[in-house]
């Protein structure tokens, strides 16, 4: 079986509603998707939600956007793929990185279309190829973009009636402004509701970190922070100085990051990001660390359309360990919403099937590889190239 051909598509979603978390420069749902197709009729299928002003502590990693992904695949990356065997994933990964250093949005895509007709092939749901299923429903937290507060705490109410019971809450970095939404939240939407807000790096120092946690954890019983700071060092402080657990998202895309990380205490929930890590296959790496450190983790998505959050949910399936309710989309189609808020950050998408909703949970899809197909009249309706 060998790779015979290629196409890489960008997608613009339509939004239901403006979304933003602090340093986002771009509207999210403007994404690339990838179809690698063999020479026995196998289609595989790849997503790269690309952002360039998203990217990790320091300048150590940095952005990617459609058009960048597409030079890479269709000029730099395909004489790699066509005539491979998707069966060697590991060795084409190797490959990848040794042609072009970083860009790990890009290699994820490809992984997830490679790893995808392997499963096809196989006849069997591609959470199979990272070793089965843990769990069968994966529990959603809504993100709740940067907003005044009562934008954000009817935004809330409305994702509590919808049944969800976790919220991050998109925060500036303005330790008053920053409690404010927060009890603003925690009063729509009562005391039963999980909240923590996600700062992306936003607060200077550790001292106000710190101070900004406790306050927010007084005035409206958060049950965590997400990247209060940025660096290592400053998240070690924080995490030793706050009641709260603290989740590293910027600071970690690498099994390298989560060992560090683990060494130096610098947090007590890792968030894997399929795309951030590279592929589905090192996330499992990354979970495999958080899990012999007894660290619980969640798979946060960049709100990925159908296809990248298919494999959103097999990754989150296939996770050992304690697996926290995850940030991912809530995929919906238009005519077919199965909430009206929670989750729901487009009003469309482009696959032909929303994945099941039932009581604040998604269903991992059990079908052949990733278990979505795309929906040709929505490709060509919301083709942005």
């Amino acid at each position: 079986m060998k790779v015979e051909s290629l196409e890489t598509i960008i997608v613009e979603l339509p939004g239901r509603s403006a979304y933003g978390w602090r340093s986002l420069e771009v509207p999210i749902g403007r994404y690339v998707i990838l179809k690698l197709t063999t020479d026995t009729g196998i289609t595989g299928l790849g997503e790269a939600p690309a952002i360039l002003s998203w990217g990790g502590e320091h300048g150590r990693y940095f952005g990617e956007d459609p058009q960048i992904v597409c030079y890479l695949i269709d000029e730099v990356l395909s004489p790699l793929l066509i005539g491979a065997d998707p069966r060697s994933t590991r060795s084409l990964l190797m490959r990848m990185d040794e042609v072009a250093r970083g860009f790990p949005y890009t290699k994820a895509m490809i992984e997830s279309a490679l790893l995808d007709i392997v499963a096809r092939d196989m006849n069997v749901p591609l959470y199979q190829l990272l070793g089965g299923a843990m769990r069968e429903q994966i529990p959603i937290c809504h993100s709740v973009g940067l907003a005044e507060p009562e934008d954000a705490a009817a935004e809330a109410a409305q994702v509590a009636a919808d049944g969800l019971g976790y919220m991050q809450i998109k925060v500036g970095g303005d330790p008053a402004k920053d409690t404010e939404v927060l009890s603003a939240v925690r009063q729509a939407v009562g005391d039963d509701v999980h909240l923590y807000p996600d700062v992306n790096r936003g607060y200077r120092s550790v001292k106000t970190a710190i101070a900004a946690v406790r306050a927010m954890q007084d005035a409206a019983m958060i049950c965590a922070i997400e990247q209060p700071v940025e660096g290592i060092d400053a998240m070690a402080a924080v995490a030793a100085g706050v009641d709260v657990p603290v989740i590293v998202d910027e600071g970690c895309w690498s099994p390298q990051d989560a060992l560090e990380i683990v060494n130096r205490r610098a947090a007590d929930i890792i968030s894997i990001y399929y795309t951030k890590a590279s592929g589905l296959l090192r996330s499992m790496e990354i979970g495999a660390i958080a899990r012999a450190a007894g660290l619980p983790m969640n798979v946060n998505g960049s709100l990925e359309a159908g296809v990248g959050n298919a494999a959103n949910l097999h990754l989150a399936a296939a996770l050992d360990g304690t697996v926290m309710p995850a940030v991912i989309t809530i995929n919906t189609l238009e005519g077919r919403e199965q909430t009206q808020v929670g989750g729901v950050f487009y009003t469309d998408d482009i696959i032909t099937e929303p994945f099941a909703y039932a009581d604040g949970c998604l269903t991992v899809p059990d079908g052949p590889g990733l278990g979505v197909e795309l929906a040709p009249d929505k490709i060509e309706k919301y083709r942005a190239k």
